[in-house]
């Protein structure tokens, strides 16, 4: 199986962005958000809670991976109809309000992407996370076939457990095989 370096670090970016989407989920709940929607004081709040951190961080970070997977000029058919949408641009400008200093205590940058309810970039980000998660999972690294078929349809922090607990066997096992060919050579 070839080893692809310029994806595995493609998907470092990734691991970043789905675990801070995923610390959002966590940490943030309908009641209190609805409550922050509320008026102008609410939102702004949402923005310095660790909430909302989380939520810029993810979004601001999957725009990297976009930006990596353009450079890398990967394809899938899936992903390159998401990344068609205009979606991607307003997302572009969400990621620069997040990592470039805005004189406004909130960007129209960061509103502007959210557009209206009928726009769903919400499910747009959602398809783009699932597919992305869905070819990394496929491509990212030569693991056994038994390995491989246990992480289908398994989230990202769940493969990144499985190939951790999975490589560790692995070294537990090399260690333990070191430790009796030095108990050999030293009889």
């Amino acid at each position: 199986m070839e080893i692809k370096p310029d994806i595995i670090t493609l998907y470092r970016y990734f691991a970043y962005a789905a675990h801070m989407r995923d610390l959002f989920r966590r940490e943030a709940n309908e009641d209190w958000l609805k409550m922050l929607s509320s008026d102008i004081s609410g939102l702004l709040l949402f923005f310095y809670s660790a909430p909302g951190i989380y939520f810029f961080y993810s979004y601001s970070g999957i725009y990297l991976v976009i930006e990596g997977w353009r450079d890398l000029n990967l394809s899938d058919p899936k992903i390159n109809e998401l990344l068609e949408s205009p979606f991607v641009d307003r997302l572009r400008l969400f990621r620069n309000a997040t990592f470039h200093y805005q004189k406004e205590p909130i960007s129209w940058k960061h509103l502007q992407f959210f557009g209206t309810e009928e726009e769903q970039t919400e499910k747009w980000l959602n398809d783009l996370y699932s597919e992305l998660e869905r070819f990394f999972r496929e491509n990212t690294l030569p693991l056994p076939d038994r390995l491989k078929d246990s992480l289908k349809d398994k989230t990202h922090v769940q493969v990144a457990k499985a190939i951790k607990d999975y490589w560790s066997s692995i070294m537990d096992l090399n260690d333990n095989m070191q430790d009796a060919q030095s108990c050999d050579t030293d009889v």
